[in-house]
């Protein structure tokens, strides 16, 4: 999750085409979208983003980039006529403080033949022109493949963090009781009346977080409107005077065998208490009744209490992501 985009008009169309058309020896033509004409490829770019789940076990496009997609707020590069081959997303910040964000995905049936190389290159001039002078690039391998790190260093960018995909098997109804302190309840969230207080609370929990905590009421807006959106696994923790003060997300997928463990926050006073813990069981338990085979997280590598939390859950580490920046 990250970046909140704003995107210019192409600055010079023609010769942006006419780069795009040269690669690939004219064998491979790309097409340059701007933000305001991404609309109509979309589904196709779904359905590429489907098949590249189905080689990588990994989705290519995080959720914030297809937000920003459906908004009409990203670039698109796309190869391919019938289907999409291939495809580079690209969030420009308006706030030159922000990075721009780039992920990108080729058709299994389509590697090793200078796709990608000619996606990276059309993406380079895409930023070269429309970001602002010295704005950070930042870019996902979803999976830490070798050839996204080779074509991380051919667009002059290096790894600066690691995120684990950690897993847990569902073998039972359950994982214990909660252990919620007293002093704390927990409920479900309640859409329209819980989102300033939730959206301030996840502000402040992940005040030093690069992506959760800039998340905003038109990002909230976004995710309700998910298909996989569902209230039941939102869960807010109050104190006895009512007051919000940690929460967890689940998230499942629509036709997904897999739970995750979407986002876990407390409030600063809160740490030390149990109730990060207590949150996470609870919404294990949550998964767990769900009839689904395994929980999966996100966690960076450098957020070693959350991730000794979960591996004393019982998690373990199934995927790495590494993102790589142009400021190292």
């Amino acid at each position: 999750m990250s970046c909140h985009a704003a995107a210019g008009e192409l600055k010079d169309n023609e010769s942006l085409n006419a780069v795009a058309n040269s690669y690939c020896g004219g064998m491979t033509e790309l097409r340059v979208l701007a933000p305001s004409e991404t609309a109509d490829e979309l589904s196709r770019l779904r359905k590429l983003a489907d098949r590249g789940v189905a080689a990588d076990q990994n989705e290519p496009f995080g959720d914030q980039t297809w937000v920003e997609l459906n908004a009409g707020n990203a670039w698109l590069i796309t190869a391919g006529e019938a289907e999409v081959t291939g495809a580079s997303a690209i969030i420009i910040p308006s706030d030159a403080q922000q990075p721009v964000l780039v992920e990108l995905v080729v058709d299994p049936d389509a590697r090793g033949e200078g796709l990608g190389r000619a996606l990276v290159d059309a993406t380079t001039d895409i930023v070269t022109q429309q970001a602002a002078e010295g704005q950070t690039i930042t870019a996902w391998s979803h999976g830490d493949h070798p050839a996204a790190r080779h074509l991380a260093a051919r667009a002059g960018l290096e790894p600066v963090r690691v995120l684990y995909r950690m897993a847990l098997e569902i073998d039972r109804e359950s994982f214990g009781d909660a252990n919620i302190p007293a002093g704390y309840s927990i409920r479900t969230f309640v859409p329209g009346d819980d989102d300033a207080d939730w959206l301030e609370l996840n502000a402040t929990a992940f005040a030093d977080h690069p992506e959760q905590g800039q998340l905003t009421q038109a990002d909230l807006d976004a995710r309700k409107a998910e298909d996989w959106f569902d209230p039941a696994g939102f869960f807010i923790a109050e104190d006895d005077k009512g007051v919000p003060v940690g929460f967890h997300w689940t998230k499942t997928p629509v036709g997904s065998a897999a739970g995750e463990v979407y986002a876990v926050g407390v409030h600063p006073e809160t740490q030390g208490t149990g109730l990060g813990k207590a949150l996470t069981v609870h919404g294990m338990n949550y998964l767990a009744a769900s009839g689904l085979e395994k929980i999966v997280l996100y966690v960076d590598d450098e957020n070693r209490p959350a991730v000794n939390l979960y591996t004393s859950l019982g998690f373990g580490v199934e995927n790495t992501d590494v993102m790589f920046s142009s400021d190292s």
